[in-house]
């Protein structure tokens, strides 16, 4: 159901306006022209992952609040700069732009990746399975040009899509949880 809702997101994607004015908050104008790089789908994409991860945050702080009632604001809230998380949210796929794929063939993509058990990522030669599986690798090849992200930023860019452990970065935990839902 999941997959079906993802197809449908980016066929209408294509015809739907994209929501500059949020990504104007948190993205400065070097960063808006390697967003709009990304396919309008994709632009969705990022900006519906934006919007999960900052409400995730907030409604995150507001339990801690309520639960914690007698210590500070400060004491009670994550350790994460909104601002951050959300520019994070928003380029995360931006590795997608440097070779486009359609929503079919994305489709076939995920279907024979399910029938080899994940054996298609060896099949990386191809270009298109090379933009599915590597994006985080270019994202992070495209921004570290920009010479504006730390470390922490970068790695969460990269490793998007891997397997989390219970020491991973909030922040990366996060986007992970966001991107997987969207």
């Amino acid at each position: 159901m999941y997959r079906v809702k993802q197809f449908i997101w980016a066929i209408t994607g294509a015809v739907k306006s994209v929501d500059y004015e949020l990504v104007e908050k948190y993205l400065d104008k070097e960063e808006m022209f390697i967003f709009k790089k990304l396919k309008k789908s994709e632009q969705h994409h990022c900006i519906r992952v934006c919007n999960d991860a900052i409400q995730m945050l907030k409604d995150h702080n507001k339990k801690l609040e309520i639960e914690t009632s007698n210590k500070t604001q400060e004491e009670t809230t994550l350790s994460i700069n909104q601002y951050k998380l959300g520019k994070i949210a928003l380029l995360h796929d931006v590795g997608k732009s440097i070779f486009p794929i359609t929503i079919i063939d994305k489709s076939i993509i995920v279907i024979l990746d399910k029938l080899t058990k994940g054996r298609l990522r060896n099949y990386d030669k191809y270009e298109k399975v090379n933009s599915y599986y590597n994006h985080p690798i270019r994202g992070v090849k495209i921004l570290s040009q920009l010479k504006k992200y730390d470390n922490e930023f970068l790695d969460i860019i990269g490793n998007h899509h891997k397997d989390l452990n219970k020491n991973d970065n909030l922040y990366l935990s996060i986007i992970k949880k966001c991107d997987d839902m969207n």
